[in-house]
């Protein structure tokens, strides 16, 4: 099976839309509701405060940022941002401080503001859409799906 990297182009970024969860239970349901409706796994990515819990959210549904890397990134996720791009600290980094979980999906196959929708309907907080500069964000194209 062939496998494919996220939407999030390495070079030029793309759009993603994130949310974030008060209990894991509503995380769950909201990587499900997204592929259910067609966002690939490689394109969702979890991020918790505690990285087991993220990886219990994440299963083989969704990545976790770091997932599998080494040498100067894996690195760069010790260090106290944990290697989670500004954009997200700034929007999310409460949120991540006080224990919520932060669900974040690249735009591909479907516009930011349904994936917007989908995070909303899961019950959501703080569900915004940008610009996300290029990230390790999500999986790298030779540790892209299938998980």
């Amino acid at each position: 099976m062939a496998t494919s990297a996220s939407y999030l182009e390495e070079v030029a970024g793309g759009m993603v839309s994130a949310a974030a969860f008060e209990d894991d239970d509503a995380a769950v349901s909201a990587v499900q509701l997204l592929r259910d409706s067609g966002v690939r796994e490689q394109d969702i990515s979890i991020i918790a405060k505690d990285r087991r819990r993220a990886e219990l959210v994440a299963g083989d549904r969704a990545w976790v940022p770091g997932k599998g890397w080494g040498g100067l990134f894996a690195r760069l996720m010790r260090l106290p941002s944990g290697g989670i791009p500004r954009e997200v600290r700034k929007r999310y980094g409460k949120a991540l401080s006080s224990g919520q979980i932060v669900v974040v999906a690249a735009a591909g196959d479907q516009p930011p503001d349904t994936i917007a929708a989908l995070l909303r309907q899961s019950r959501g907080d703080l569900v915004d859409e940008w610009w996300q500069a290029p990230t390790q964000l999500f999986a790298p194209p030779e540790l892209a799906g299938p998980f």
